[in-house]
Order: C-alpha cells, then sequence, then structure tokens
C-alpha cells in the first residue's frame, strides 16, 4: 500500500488537507491542456499560452508550499479555497485578454473554478467572490474593446458575460442548497449513532446491557468455532448488594454498580467486552484467553473491585465480589456456556463470597 507524503518534520500530510490541491490542480491542468490545445491549432497566441502556464505553475507552487509547511493554518480559512478560485479566475481572464479566442473557455471553466467552493464556502462569500469575478470579467472586456469601441466582437463577449452572469448564481444557489442537505444529513446521521449507541448501553453505568451482551457473546462463538482460538467468559456479581440497597438506600447501590463499573472498563483490554446482565450482576466477554488467563484476570478485578473509592457513601473496603468463570467448548451453546458461569458463580457464593470461582472441564 502506497504510503501517504509526509511534511518536513516527518508526520503524515492527511488527504482532506491536499484534497483541496488536487482539485484545483486538476482543474488548472484541464484548462491549461484546452489553451495547449487551441495553441496547437493556432487559435491562441504563443504569450497567452505561455503567460496562462506561467501563472498556473506559479499559483500551483505558491499553494504547495503553503499547504506542504501549515502557513495555510494561520489564516481564517486554512482550505484557502477562496484564494485557489481567485487564482484560476486571474489566470483565465488574463489568458482571456492576451487573446480573445481563449474566452470561448472562459465561461465553462469559471463554473468548474466555483463549483468546488459551492461545497466549502458560505453563501456571503461564494456571492462576493462571484460578483468580484464577474465585475473582473467585464472590465477585462471593456478594456480589451476600449479601442474599437462598440462593435460585434464587443456585443458576442458582452452575450457570454450575460450568459456566464446568470448561471454562475443558478451554480452557487444550487450549491448552498445542496451543501445545506449535506449539513442536515450529517446531524442526523451523527444523532442516529448517538440513538443506536444508547440502545446497546445501560443507562445507569454505561456499559453494554444485556442484549448486546448476547450478540457479543454470539460472535465470539463464531470466532472461536471458526478461528479454534479460546476465550472465557466472567460473571461477576456484587455480594450484599441488595442488603447494602436496603441499608442505605438505592442512591448509594447506584453509586457502587457506577464506580465498579468505571474500574472494570479501566482494567479491561480493547477486545474484551463488558456489561450489566441484569441488577447487580455483571458478564465479562475475555477473547484469545485461556482459563488460567481469565481467572488470573478476575482475580485482579476482584482486588481492584475491593479497594474501590465509594466516594465516601461507604466505608474503604466495604464491598467484594464473587466471580464465576467458565471456557468456551467448542461446539456449546449460548446458553450451556452461560449455565456452566453461573454454576461457578454459585459456587463462589457457597464458599464464602469475595472470591472467584471456575469450572475446569474443558
Amino acid at each position: 500500500m502506497p504510503s501517504l507524503p509526509r511534511n518536513h518534520s516527518g508526520t503524515t500530510i492527511q488527504p482532506t488537507r491536499i484534497a483541496p490541491i488536487s482539485q484545483t490542480s486538476i482543474a488548472s491542468l484541464l484548462y491549461l491542456l484546452t489553451i495547449f490545445v487551441f495553441f496547437e491549432q493556432g487559435l491562441v497566441s504563443p504569450l497567452a499560452f505561455l503567460a496562462g502556464a506561467g501563472l498556473m505553475a506559479g499559483f500551483l507552487v505558491l499553494f504547495f508550499v503553503l499547504f506542504r509547511f501549515r502557513i495555510n493554518t494561520r489564516f481564517r480559512e486554512p482550505s484557502l479555497t477562496s484564494a485557489q478560485i481567485t487564482a484560476s479566475v486571474i489566470t483565465m481572464l488574463t489568458v482571456s485578454y492576451l487573446d480573445r479566442n481563449a474566452q470561448i473557455v472562459l465561461g465553462p471553466f469559471m463554473l468548474v473554478a466555483f463549483s468546488y467552493g459551492t461545497f466549502r464556502l458560505g453563501s456571503a462569500t461564494l456571492a462576493g467572490l462571484a460578483v468580484g469575478s464577474m465585475s473582473a470579467y467585464l472590465a477585462m472586456i471593456l478594456t480589451r474593446n476600449f479601442p474599437a469601441g462598440y462593435s460585434d466582437t464587443l456585443r458576442m463577449d458582452l452575450l457570454q458575460w450575460v450568459i456566464v452572469a446568470l448561471t454562475l448564481p443558478l451554480m452557487v444557489s444550487v450549491g448552498t442548497q445542496v451543501r445545506k442537505l449535506r449539513a442536515a444529513l450529517k446531524t442526523t446521521r451523527r444523532q442516529l449513532q448517538q440513538f443506536e449507541e444508547k440502545a446497546i448501553r445501560d443507562e445507569l453505568t454505561g456499559l453494554y446491557n444485556r442484549r448486546h451482551l448476547h450478540t457479543e457473546l454470539v460472535a465470539a462463538i463464531a470466532r472461536a468455532d471458526q478461528q479454534g482460538i479460546p476465550f472465557c467468559l466472567c460473571l461477576i456479581d456484587v455480594d450484599h448488594f441488595k442488603d447494602i440497597n436496603d441499608r442505605h438506600g438505592h442512591l448509594v447501590g447506584d453509586v457502587i454498580l457506577r464506580e465498579f463499573a468505571q474500574v472494570a472498563r479501566d482494567s479491561i483490554r480493547d477486545s474484551d467486552v463488558i456489561g450489566r446482565y441484569g441488577g447487580d450482576e455483571f458478564m465479562q466477554i475475555l477473547p484469545d484467553t485461556d482459563l488460567k488467563g481469565a481467572v488470573m484476570h478476575a482475580e485482579r478485578l476482584r482486588v481492584y473491585a475491593h479497594f474501590l473509592d465509594l466516594q465516601g457513601v461507604l466505608p474503604p473496603h466495604a464491598i467484594s465480589l464473587s466471580i464465576g468463570v467458565a471456557q468456551y467448548r467448542p461446539a456449546e451453546t449460548v446458553t450451556a456456556l452461560i449455565e456452566r458461569a453461573d454454576t461457578a458463580l454459585y459456587r463462589a457464593k457457597e464458599r464464602g463470597r469475595n472470591r472467584v470461582e471456575w469450572i475446569d472441564d474443558i
């Protein structure tokens, strides 16, 4: 895979920064190619072609340097879209001024130049650029035709100007509507992602809920069967949680669950999955982990919970965990795996709580 270009400090130049240069370069090269074809056919003078090539090369080098050394970030508009459109218009107007035949392609390529701004610039900025460009276009026509006065040539030039002047505002308007639709779509996608996230999260702890845990467990079983790698399931119960709720109130119980959830979240790998299975019971899925590794992890989690900071609502070491661990057996069902982990959890409670038990029947 080809690597991304890097800047002088060795860091990668992101595609979002070089994309505006690429777009402008393509449009500029297409315009220059068109002028070159005209030049080859003897329709455009060497002076006009060389002037266009020189201006285009100079502007491309300028913008490349600005982006390459991140100078563009100092401007209010880091993409420099307005400046690039202005540079394109200046180049095209200069070529058209030096040779009238080049004016044939001025209108279409001016619209192409503005098309890049319709998705990046605000309506006011686009309108200002359009007014400025069309004013410069009109000034170029009048200046070039001034010695000859009113003529058929001037009339044709003005008709071309009118066509562009009528078309450009329409393009700006359509671009503005498209930009608004894209913004609305982006907002809708973000809201949808938030709704989807809420649908799989437990509201109190922020961990995955029971439904999503089942989905993750099914996926873990499928991976284990396909790849032949072990994984383990832990069922975790907060000891005497009902008594704590009855004695200190549900608000204290909520604090305990939230604080434990944070500790559990911080103690797992990125590939691990933990969620609230129900009430004071949690489920943890440990991919690519055998029984020994899962038991060691469960012991660490039990110790972390024992030293949990409960924000002063309970004295230190007030809570403990009972944890049951089971390793997945090939072709085992979800229900069977959960039952074995639950059996280990029940054994931990029977043997005095605050301990880890496991089912060693692989």
